[in-house]
């Protein structure tokens, strides 16, 4: 897969941007999408900005939680392009048009190619240009 997230270039990557277990992208007209790769199969949580079909959430006032069997996973503000999570205990995710902030780091103008995963947030912190971690559901293009 090849795109560009937040003036980061993903060039030959299986999954751009990995948050916990959930891929994140962001399609040529700047809307997020959010794909949990949690399962067995790939569940697609949020698609353009906006909660998916047949997935459970809340409206709140800066955007909706996503909720997974009565738990409150993570909201996500679309007008900020936040990621925040609420069970998962991960860094906040910002992404703007010029870099994407993971918690308290900054990435700007960064090129990842040939990387099974090109930036990687865990409970243990973030890297670049990571192998797929085992036991995620396969993300097909």
């Amino acid at each position: 897969m090849n795109l560009n997230i937040g003036s980061q270039s993903f060039i030959n990557v299986e999954i751009p941007l990995l948050w916990g277990k959930r891929a994140i992208l962001e399609d040529k007209k700047g809307r997020i999408s959010i794909i949990s790769l949690e399962g067995p199969e790939a569940e697609l949580e949020v698609l353009g900005n906006k909660p998916a079909p047949n997935i459970q959430y809340e409206i709140v006032s800066d955007g909706f939680k996503i909720i997974r069997s009565d738990e409150e996973v993570y909201s996500f503000n679309p007008e900020s392009r936040t990621i925040t999570g609420l069970s998962l205990k991960l860094p906040e995710i910002e992404i703007g048009q010029d870099a994407i902030k993971i918690g308290s780091n900054v990435f700007s103008g960064n090129v990842v190619s040939g990387s099974s995963v090109g930036i990687v947030v865990d409970e243990r912190g973030i890297g670049m240009g990571a192998p797929l971690p085992e036991g995620l559901a396969r993300l097909v293009a």
